[in-house]
């Protein structure tokens, strides 16, 4: 319920944005007076309950890994349970649920908090989490050969193990390392998005620069192209990125 209000909170101070934007780039006339100070107002409050359910938004966070093992694990024994077409659609929701996983678990040291960002162990923790998704790819491309079952069995082992393994902060070991040494790891394309987010998010500041616009104004249209380029980027996901687009508001 936390990460939901929190989701609900940032979406709303970015829908406040696009309007107040809209409003000073179209009518600036209108943003003086009780305008403005309805929209500061209630952009205060949304930012105060955005604040006050980050922790419970960040515990979600974390555990969304769990969360989607079990997932996968009941789209497995749903699919065991089908037979004929109802099986061959149970499987796409199984390689669906499996595709969903990938992303956490590529970024799953950076979610369980047990090392730094930048610390050196992070390298090779990069690599075991890419090899694990190259290990779950090869057991997702057996599920459409000759023996279904057997591989949906296998897909649940393996994630049953990986939930159990993160859950224990054992990051390093999310599948056996002997199992994963010989297959050549999925790299991780989060941090080069990162990237591109911050260099188009600046350029755009700039270019909103260029424009003259009240101060207020500007502050707006930067928070509302930051979050245009997290959606563009990251879909669904854009809300978790938000970080990205703070360190681009102007200050006071």
């Amino acid at each position: 319920m936390g990460w939901f209000i929190n989701l609900q909170a940032w979406t709303l101070i970015a829908w406040l944005s696009l309007v107040f934007a809209a409003v000073g780039f179209w009518q600036e006339e209108l943003l003086r007076g009780r305008v403005t100070l309805a929209f500061t107002a209630v952009g205060m409050v949304l930012t105060g309950i955005a604040s006050q359910t980050m922790d419970s938004a960040l515990a979600t966070r974390r555990n969304r890994l769990a969360w989607l093992c079990a997932y996968v694990i009941e789209r497995c024994a749903e699919a065991h349970r089908r037979g004929g077409d109802r099986r061959r659609e149970a499987l796409v929701e199984v390689s669906t649920a499996l595709h969903s996983l990938e992303g956490e678990v590529l970024a799953a040291y950076r979610r369980c908090g047990s090392t730094r960002c930048f610390s050196p162990p992070n390298a090779g923790l990069r690599r075991h989490a890419g090899q694990v998704v190259a290990k779950l790819r090869t057991a997702e491309a057996r599920l459409h050969g000759d023996y279904p079952q057997h591989a949906l069995e296998e897909v649940a082992e393996l994630v049953a193990t990986i939930a159990e393994q993160y859950t224990r902060s054992k990051v390093a070991a999310l599948l056996p390392v002997g199992s994963v040494a010989d297959l050549e790891p999925v790299r991780d394309r989060e941090p080069i998005l990162v990237g591109i987010t911050v260099v188009m998010i600046a350029g755009g500041a700039v270019a909103v620069s260029l424009l003259n616009l009240p101060d207020i104004a500007s502050g707006a249209v930067i928070v509302a192209v930051a979050i245009l380029v997290l959606l563009v980027l990251f879909g669904r996901r854009w809300h978790r990125y938000l970080p990205i687009a703070d360190i681009f508001k102007p200050g006071p």
